[in-house]
């Protein structure tokens, strides 16, 4: 996890150029997912109440930055070859992706994830 977090820590900080580095919290966790599925993801919490997401995903650290919800904590990816999407409420999460370009509804990745 160290090298995950070290690494999510380099992707995000561009999210973050105008906060000082002891202004961000970060938080590591792991999600356990259906088919024993682990997807570690760190949160970057900034002082001014924005976030931002990193998490390592086969082999691919996906940078995500924290967007509007109705209910919980929604995360979208910042760039890259269409949108990773994470949802989380308490210690529950979805992750799911779009294709660039795709019309069809984005396909879930791993559910019935748990970071308990």
């Amino acid at each position: 996890m160290g090298f995950v977090r070290t690494a999510a820590g380099a992707a995000v900080l561009s999210l973050y150029a105008t906060a000082g580095l002891a202004e961000i919290d970060i938080l590591s966790v792991t999600f356990n997912c259906e088919n024993n599925t682990q997807v570690p993801v760190s949160y970057f919490n900034a002082a001014d109440g924005s976030g931002a997401a990193a998490m390592l995903i086969e082999d691919q650290l996906i940078a995500l930055k924290q967007v509007q919800s109705g209910s919980g904590i929604r995360y979208e990816s910042v760039d890259g070859a269409g949108t990773y999407t994470l949802r989380s409420k308490g210690w529950e999460a979805t992750i799911s992706h779009q294709a660039q370009g795709s019309t069809a509804p984005e396909r879930v990745l791993f559910k019935d994830c748990s970071s308990r």
